[in-house]
């Protein structure tokens, strides 16, 4: 059986266990790709309500949120927004409108391509990414403390080669 214990995500057993053996069959492979997205669903969960409690003083939603840490790096489309945050590209696009509404944004059409809207952060809104990512750090290194250097390397990694295969 394939018992995955989360306790970056609360503590407690995940309850996401497959019936299949340690065969190295094809429904073992499929029992262990069902766990990885279950968790990965529970991933995004806690991270926007670890992120709920700092972000409503500050008022922006954690999807807000998500995106204000999203465009530190850089520019990107809405449906970029929409892929980061995990909304649809009408929701992103909402998103955006009362991230621009507020000042945090600013969106410009590509020159290449009249149909693409970049957006990018004002000086305000990377202001309010640059606190939000901090606190964001702080939950995640402590939720992270228990895993080694090198554990946290590979889950970085791997986690890079599910989002970028």
């Amino acid at each position: 059986m394939i018992a995955i214990n989360d306790d970056l995500l609360g503590g407690k057993a995940s309850g996401i266990e497959s019936g299949a053996d340690a065969q190295g069959d094809a429904s073992t492979a499929s029992a262990r790709g069902m766990d990885v997205l279950l968790l990965a669903f529970q991933i995004h969960g806690r991270f926007s309500a670890l992120l709920a409690p700092e972000c409503r003083p500050l008022g922006v939603t954690p999807n807000e949120a998500m995106a204000l840490m999203a465009l530190v790096r850089g520019a990107l489309p809405v449906s970029g927004i929409g892929r980061v945050v995990g909304i649809r590209p009408n929701g992103a696009s909402v998103l955006v409108d009362r991230l621009d509404g507020r000042g945090l944004v600013r969106r410009t059409r590509s020159r290449r391509d009249n149909r693409v809207v970049s957006v990018e952060l004002t000086e305000e809104g990377a202001s309010l990414a640059a606190i939000l990512s901090e606190k964001a750090s702080e939950q995640l290194r402590a939720g992270l403390a228990p895993a080694s250097v090198e554990e946290q390397r590979m889950l970085v990694e791997i986690l890079q080669r599910l989002v970028h295969p």
